[in-house]
């Protein structure tokens, strides 16, 4: 018997090989079931015997514990339950099973457990960071508000959590090839970026995206202070902040104007090693097209988590909805539709919860609308999957029931050829962004396959803590589907393979990355 492996890469060593019947026996074989109920150690002969703290049947009512919770809210459960899915659950069970009933000491079932987990291939399923029963909920570990007025801009920066990523260099080392010029180096500019001129005459503009989050740039940092200080503004944490995020896509379209008017035939947008991020990602897309770019259809777990969304949501709009100077806007027959549509998927939501144990027990046809424990809730970007540009002045008004018209006055910033180079450092944000340009014909991809990350949360994360052992695991609320209706988390193949081969330089393949592309502009392929 062997379990079935999600093509996002090979296993990983050691921790990662899931346990077999003959490599537990071959690396415990002192122990048994009844060994290790009760087994004694001993300090000197005529020493009190100290008993070895080791509860098999507890840490087995954990991992049934594990299995109901995830069957609860763990929202690519029912993914992963499909031959699509590329992970065989019954016989992951069943190994489980085996295992835990081998284990003979804490450290052994802790193994087994995180183990199962990471045979699904999840970036979001994991260990919580914290082991104490009380993981912080959230995605985003930023500082409590602070108050910043009187700081210069050093500090009022580092005081609301802004730090580098240390990933600005490309993926690919383009830099070291004949006839690149870089014009930002992604440190005091944001966005490392440049223009190679090719043996051929061509141009290709490079664009790199290290992270879908602005908090991690300094150059935003002091871009947008001096934005504010310039406006005459004042300066507090809610307006840098949100400074700081205007400023990520004004940067991002200055760059993208540059690159056109130095006549760049494609660009090349490497996301490589990029973990994710915020909604930036799906944004994002709107600003290298001027065609209509619709978001992915999300779906979260039916229950409590998807109804305190779908409630956060409704509020905001009801609020500006109500708000006396948009009482003449355009844009109220939208947001009222908008609010009926989540009502309805509110009211809905308790038809959409099913008993998922079946998936211990066989394989079934992925159906989001069977007995998936999915409930749908909108897109990605809010209530409506696209709208169109709207006047500046309902921008905040739209803004709530479609959440990129924040960045419309960005949007076609790019118009030409682009493509996207990946490897398995990719992920959610992240792979969204390379979901949403390939679903939406903006653009191919080249390079690795993506991490298989997927959608993580849209609320704050809510631990599985195990009653005996007290380990914590996150899991992700959220499924975005792809436009074949297949769950993101599956990752992203290349249309343009570009895996590294034997012996071969880093330098070496980022000159084979720019040579494919421009094999592939003069073959005129259409986009897939």
């Amino acid at each position: 018997m062997s379990i079935s492996v999600s093509p996002q890469g090979s296993w990983p060593k050691a921790r990662h090989l899931f346990f077999s019947l003959a490599f537990i026996c071959a690396n415990f074989p002192a122990f048994s079931v009844a060994h290790a109920a009760t087994s004694t150690l001993t300090t000197s002969p005529g020493a009190a015997p100290l008993a070895v703290a080791f509860d098999l049947k507890g840490w087995q009512a954990d991992y049934v514990f594990l299995k109901q919770q995830l069957q609860k809210q763990y929202a690519n459960l029912a993914w992963f339950a499909t031959p699509q899915g590329k992970v065989n659950l019954p016989q992951l069970d069943l190994y489980t099973q085996k295992a835990l009933a081998l284990a003979g000491s804490d450290e052994q079932a802790r193994a087994v457990l995180r183990n199962f987990i990471d045979a699904f291939h999840d970036g979001h399923l994991r260990l919580a960071a914290r082991q104490d029963g009380t993981a912080k909920p959230g995605t985003d570990n930023e500082p409590a508000t602070v108050a910043i007025d009187n700081m210069s801009m050093e500090n009022a920066c580092a005081a609301i959590g802004v730090g580098s990523t240390g990933r600005v260099q490309f993926s690919l080392p383009v830099e070291s090839l004949p006839g690149f010029s870089l014009f930002s180096d992604g440190v005091a500019q944001a966005f490392r970026a440049g223009i190679m001129t090719t043996e051929k005459g061509g141009k290709l503009g490079i664009l790199r995206i290290p992270r879908f989050r602005e908090i991690e740039n300094p150059g935003l940092c002091s871009y947008a202070w001096n934005t504010l200080v310039a406006a005459k503004q004042p300066v507090n944490v809610r307006k840098l902040k949100s400074a700081m995020a205007d400023a990520w896509f004004d940067v991002l379209a200055s760059h993208l104007a540059r690159m056109k008017t130095a006549g760049v035939q494609a660009l090349i947008v490497d996301v490589g090693g990029n973990g994710g991020g915020n909604d930036f990602g799906d944004w994002t897309a709107r600003l290298l097209t001027a065609a209509p770019v619709r978001s992915a259809p999300l779906l979260m777990a039916a229950g409590p988590i998807a109804h305190a969304y779908l409630e956060e949501e409704l509020r905001g709009m009801r609020k500006v909805h109500d708000d006396a100077a948009y009482a003449k806007t355009t844009q109220r027959a939208g947001m009222q539709a908008a609010m009926a549509t989540f009502e309805k998927a509110q009211a809905d939501m308790s038809t959409r919860s099913c008993d998922l144990s079946w998936v211990w027990q066989e394989q079934r046809p992925w159906q989001a609308e069977g007995c998936s424990n999915l409930g749908r809730v909108g897109f990605a970007s809010g209530p409506y999957a696209y709208l169109p540009v709207t006047p500046e002045t309902e921008t905040d008004y739209v803004g709530h029931m479609y959440w990129p018209a924040n960045v419309d006055k960005y949007r076609g910033s790019w118009t030409g050829l682009v493509y996207v180079l990946t490897d398995r450092g990719v992920g959610s944000a992240a792979e969204a962004f390379v979901a949403i340009m390939k679903d939406n014909g903006v653009a191919k991809t080249i390079g690795t396959i993506t991490g298989g990350s997927g959608c993580g949360n849209m609320q704050a994360i809510r631990p599985i803590t195990l009653p005996h052992s007290k380990l914590s695991f996150q899991a992700p609320d959220c499924v975005r589907l792809r436009k074949d209706g297949s769950d993101e988390v599956m990752a992203n193949i290349p249309d343009i393979p570009l895996e590294p081969t034997p012996g071969e330089s880093d330098r070496a393949r980022a000159a084979r990355l720019i040579n494919s592309i421009e094999q592939d502009l003069a073959s005129a392929r259409p986009l897939p």
